[in-house]
């Protein structure tokens, strides 16, 4: 049987893109002609044509990963530290928000609680400590507290409560936010409880809170339950307090006194010099 020149041709390409594809290497695959020409202008050996290769593979794979995790994430909204105004809010640490950003806390499975009044920026910094988490390996969780309680709460009546128990403890980092705008019935603060107490000393949990720690009770229901639970965030503990105002409230202010300065400047008669210069 003869085979054809361009069957022969072909066939190598084909295969390389099987054994690829089976290897995992989408970026070998897309990128290996391209870097061929590259290396062959540059008169680059073999190995440093496999070490761009491998390079490139890695960067794109890196980047897969850290999407992959964000996904997993479920953050509502992806935000970084690069758009948080720390200025405005001069209470909180920044140069501990920065060394949080590291997220050697995580390696050590410490705490962090983030306190302060509604619209201070506190969901804000956990996303974006969330988020350098996933840059930085690290899976990660996210989800309101009223949210896990309900999830909880439907798990333990659907008869699969530990499946989702084990799948929280096995995050590296679990973000909890809005701890205190919904009180709990027994049931779910002692579901709540225990996510806590099994992450103790095995995970990094991220809590944010509108209300003070002596508060908290009013949330549980349970000065005993509150005690024990404060008793485990805070043993191995970072504190962020945010005490300044609303960025909300303060958009909103800026906002209201546009129009009226608008209105003003079109309000504004010239004055006699005014009119001199204009004719």
């Amino acid at each position: 049987m003869t085979i054809s020149p361009t069957a022969t041709a072909v066939a190598p390409q084909v295969l390389l893109g099987n054994h690829l594809k089976a290897l995992k290497l989408p970026t070998f695959w897309r990128e290996y002609e391209k870097v061929a020409m590259e290396s062959a202008q540059d008169r680059a050996d073999y190995p440093r044509y496999l070490l761009r290769l491998c390079e490139l593979e890695r960067i794109d794979r890196d980047r897969r990963n850290v999407e992959r995790r964000i996904r997993m994430a479920r953050f509502p909204q992806t935000k970084s530290l690069d758009t948080f105004d720390f200025t405005a809010q001069p209470s909180l640490n920044k140069a501990l928000v920065l060394e949080l950003a590291r997220c050697e806390w995580i390696e050590k499975r410490h705490n962090c609680i983030a306190l302060g009044p509604s619209g201070t920026g506190k969901t804000h910094t956990a996303l974006a400590l969330g988020l350098a988490a996933c840059q930085k390996g690290y899976s990660v969780a996210f989800t309101t507290a009223a949210a896990l309680v309900h999830e909880l709460m439907e798990a333990r009546d659907e008869r699969r409560l530990r499946a989702l128990q084990k799948h929280l403890n096995t995050v590296k980092l679990l973000i909890v936010d809005e701890l205190g705008y919904v009180p709990f019935t027994a049931v779910g603060s002692e579901l709540l409880f225990e996510v806590f107490s099994q992450r103790y000393e095995r995970g990094a949990t991220l809590v944010t809170s509108n209300l003070p720690f002596d508060e908290w009770t009013s949330v549980f229901g349970s000065e005993r339950l509150t005690g024990a639970l404060l008793d485990r965030l805070t043993h191995h503990v970072h504190i962020l307090e945010m005490n300044g105002e609303s960025f909300r409230l303060t958009a909103s202010k800026k906002a209201q006194r546009r129009p009226a300065q608008a209105t003003n400047a079109s309000q504004k008669t010239p004055t006699e010099g005014d009119a001199d210069i204009k004719t």
